[in-house]
């Protein structure tokens, strides 16, 4: 258990900002990923989407960070949000040929984030 904090802090630094960002600028969005919306109610489902989501997953692993008490909540949650992410992007790389270097690179994120919550799941299964 002596690698839950770095990846806890780890979690925090990647969900948090991107989360932050997507939410008061979704300019950002448009510019990293090219994705936007045709009116004011689109970019607000962008701010819930991306920024919103983002966030409380970097709010649940800061949470996780202060009381340890919450870390399995923490990579469960994460074992299925990141896998049914991952599984989707997948999904969309053969579908839609998206084949960028963001779409790559989000995509091993993903899947380290999926792998991981679900080994740490097994590892806490075993300690109980």
């Amino acid at each position: 258990m002596n690698y839950v904090k770095p990846y806890l802090i780890f979690m925090c630094l990647v969900w948090l900002p991107w989360g932050l960002m997507c939410i008061f600028d979704t300019s950002g969005i448009v510019d990293i990923i090219g994705v936007t919306s045709v009116d004011a109610t689109g970019n607000t489902d962008l701010r819930v989407m991306y920024g919103g989501f983002q966030f409380a997953v970097g709010l649940m692993a800061a949470w996780a960070l202060f009381d340890q008490r919450y870390f399995g909540n923490f990579v469960y949650a994460l074992a299925f949000l990141a896998s049914c992410m991952a599984l989707s992007r997948t999904y969309g790389l053969v579908v839609d040929g998206s084949t960028t270097i963001y779409t790559w690179g989000v995509l091993g994120f993903e899947v380290f984030a999926g792998v991981t919550g679900i080994l740490w799941l097994r590892t806490l299964s075993r300690q109980a």
